[in-house]
């Protein structure tokens, strides 16, 4: 009988490591589905404010479970600089206050990526507010 309770205590152990074990925040690699699936759902919001085609350089992506967060720099493909210009931005850059940098909430849904926070020209850290209105693990920002 003993050798069965301790089969079964060392399953309770394994299972308490398992279960409190804290999720760990990835950056998906590039090229990966998850990573161009996340990138795809906020280009649509980049491209209606600074014409198409847009492309991103990532500064920063956190994914913990069903979310994720982003700081990206928009770039015309190839590393072409997007002109302001022709967008209600020019005037925030001309006067030194647009932080020229796409940040985004996202979370996973069962049709896909959902963007519920986006942040185009950010001088502050707009994401703070984020954290109180969704239930959002607090590891998915930065610090």
């Amino acid at each position: 009988m003993r050798p069965i309770v301790s089969l079964f205590a060392a399953a309770l152990l394994a299972l308490a490591g398992a279960v409190s074990a804290p999720a760990q925040v990835v950056s998906p690699p590039r090229g990966s589905p998850q990573r161009t699936a996340i990138l795809d759902a906020v280009r649509p919001m980049a491209e209606a404010e600074l014409g198409k085609p847009v492309e991103f350089v990532v500064n920063e992506m956190r994914v913990l479970g069903e979310w994720a967060f982003v700081v990206l720099a928009p770039q015309r493909p190839g590393g072409g600089k997007i002109e302001y210009a022709y967008t209600r931005y020019q005037q925030a850059v001309d006067n030194d206050m647009f932080g020229g940098l796409v940040i985004a909430l996202l979370r996973q849904t069962p049709k896909g990526w959902l963007v519920y926070q986006y942040d185009l020209g950010a001088t502050d850290v707009v994401w703070l507010e984020w954290k109180q209105l969704y239930p959002v693990p607090p590891e998915v920002f930065p610090n």
